[in-house]
């Protein structure tokens, strides 16, 4: 990003996703006057280097290594990974969903990262390495639509699903073993300290509440 001018450079995974972002960066210019926020997707897959060359100032993390020596970093809360069927689908009447479940039926999911991948998997499957069907998209809404059509599961945040399940054609489940929770950080260029931490502060009113049955 530009460095002529007083310019915040934030990392995120998918625009579309977060309800939530457009009036939080409002409040952010507000809060900070003359500040200007950009968002960078360019940089969704490989954070950390990006704000090691200066390329963004703050990022929004799960899974990746943050290198406290050389950037400021803090916990925001936990989410839940959740699964996403329409209401008409054969699991929906499911009061929680099974490992086999997910091996029968296409898991609808974004772009993730490796390290997120990796972490699902481990998560839900241990050491083993099922044959999954795996549909990636590049929009949120696309998850969505096609999990409405009854064309697969889509594997999600909470965070993320909570607007769209309102209208009752679609329901979240969570599997019999339990939540898969995952951890929210923010990690930032020293020089954003400031504006990371009102971010931060930010998001942590932002906390989002169960969803799933079960």
């Amino acid at each position: 990003c530009d460095r002529r001018q007083r310019q915040l450079c934030i990392r995120d995974r998918c625009y579309t996703a977060y309800h939530w972002l457009p009036s939080l960066l409002v409040d952010l210019r507000r809060s900070m006057p003359g500040l200007e926020v950009t968002l960078a997707v360019e940089h969704t897959r490989d954070p950390i280097p990006a704000l090691e060359a200066g390329d963004i100032d703050v990022a929004l993390l799960t899974q990746a290594t943050i290198p406290r020596a050389t950037l400021g970093a803090r916990k925001l809360f936990s989410d839940e990974i959740v699964f996403v069927v329409a209401s008409s689908h054969p699991l929906a009447g499911r009061k929680t969903l099974t490992r086999d479940d997910l091996r029968e039926h296409t898991l609808l999911t974004s772009q993730t990262p490796p390290a997120e991948s990796h972490w699902f998997l481990t998560q839900v499957f241990g050491r083993e390495r099922p044959r999954l069907r795996f549909e990636r998209l590049p929009l949120t809404e696309a998850m969505f639509d096609l999990a409405r059509a009854g064309l697969g599961v889509a594997v999600i945040s909470e965070w993320i699903a909570g607007p769209h399940l309102g209208k009752g054609d679609l329901v979240a489940k969570r599997l019999a073993s339990g939540p898969l929770q995952r951890s929210w950080r923010i990690a930032w260029r020293r020089e954003a300290s400031e504006a990371a931490h009102r971010l931060a502060t930010a998001l942590e009113g932002l906390a989002p509440r169960r969803l799933a049955a079960g």
